[in-house]
């Protein structure tokens, strides 16, 4: 079984799937908050966790299979494509594990916050100056899609590596034209003030683009549009309500 959920997330674009313990997962959510709404909430039985992810390009290839038109980037057609897959796999699952859940890092009835605490606790991820998460392959070019919460107890899958921010020069810092991109640590404001007034920043991210890490997985133009589009447009709505996009 597991081999079949590994191969039918690859047909689907999900290139990565880790798998977590418990204990290590839950750890990496204390350090990041005490309040964090840790994944024992949605499933209090679950042993392991499986993450599911994307480098690079294929997830894009096979989303634009299943999906060849215009794209309504408010519809948010990419997620509920993500949801699609994700729970085909949960389903797949729950013939041995009845209690498996899918979670997600996006708004969702399930959306795990903050997701990142699922990684939390592994050496091999930086979060780069410019405010994204490094995977030691595909550099910034990747990114979490759904997890599944299981109570059966998997034998741990991590990849190799190291984190990569320590050892470079960051071209990062003097690629942001905002000044928001900073050793110390990215100013959230500095950028979105820029987005929102300047031309250059509003479909890509001038600091992402020069990080030297995983190159050969960059993003195509149209993808990297959509992304931010979308992202742009959680900033705009954010401060037509005064806070943070969620």
């Amino acid at each position: 079984m597991w081999r079949s959920i590994l191969n039918s997330a690859w047909d689907s674009g999900l290139t990565i799937a880790w798998v977590l313990s418990r204990e290590r997962v839950e750890a990496g959510f204390v350090r990041l908050s005490p309040r964090a709404l840790s994944p024992a909430r949605l499933n209090p039985g679950y042993r392991s966790a499986i993450l599911f992810g994307s480098g690079g390009r294929r997830f894009w290839d096979c989303f634009r299979s299943a999906h060849p038109g215009d794209l309504n980037v408010e519809a948010n057609p990419l997620d509920h494509y993500t949801e699609s897959i994700v729970e085909d796999l949960a389903e797949t699952l729950r013939a041995e594990d009845p209690t498996a859940v899918a979670a997600y890092p996006f708004r969702h009835a399930r959306q795990l916050l903050p997701f990142g605490g699922l990684t939390g606790s592994l050496r091999a991820f930086d979060v780069a100056p410019f405010g994204v998460l490094i995977d030691p392959e595909h550099g910034p070019w990747f990114a979490w899609r759904g997890a599944i919460l299981t109570a059966r107890e998997l034998p741990e899958r991590i990849p190799a590596g190291s984190a990569a921010c320590a050892s470079c020069p960051a071209p990062c810092v003097s690629a942001c034209p905002a000044g928001a991109v900073d050793l110390s640590g990215f100013r959230w404001r500095d950028c979105v003030s820029h987005r929102l007034n300047a031309e250059s920043c509003r479909e890509r991210c001038l600091a992402r683009e020069s990080c030297p890490v995983g190159a050969h997985s960059r993003y195509g133009p149209d993808e990297t549009r959509y992304y931010y589009r979308a992202s742009l447009r959680m900033i705009r709505n954010a401060e037509h309500r005064g806070g943070e996009p969620a």
